[in-house]
């Protein structure tokens, strides 16, 4: 049962994560707005920020995700 949980938790934070990352590449999101992504100058510490915006709102929910489903895959099986 503990299997197919993680399972459903690592699909939803798949899928939230798919969802943010359509919402950054299209630019058009309400949560990505050009404050977010798309600061003006040339400072290393705006790409840095932009660099953990990204880290932090695309690729951490895909990879906990793409962990938790593996780990209920193998309390499954």
């Amino acid at each position: 049962m503990f299997g197919v949980i993680l399972i459903a938790v690592g699909g939803a934070l798949m899928l939230l994560g798919g969802v943010l990352l359509a919402g950054w590449v299209s630019g058009k999101s309400r949560w990505f707005n050009p404050g977010v992504y798309d600061r003006h100058g040339d400072s290393k510490t705006d790409r840095q920020f932009l660099d953990l915006y990204f880290v932090a709102m695309v690729l951490a929910p895909l990879l906990a995700g793409a962990i938790l489903i593996v780990a209920g895959l193998r309390k499954v099986l």
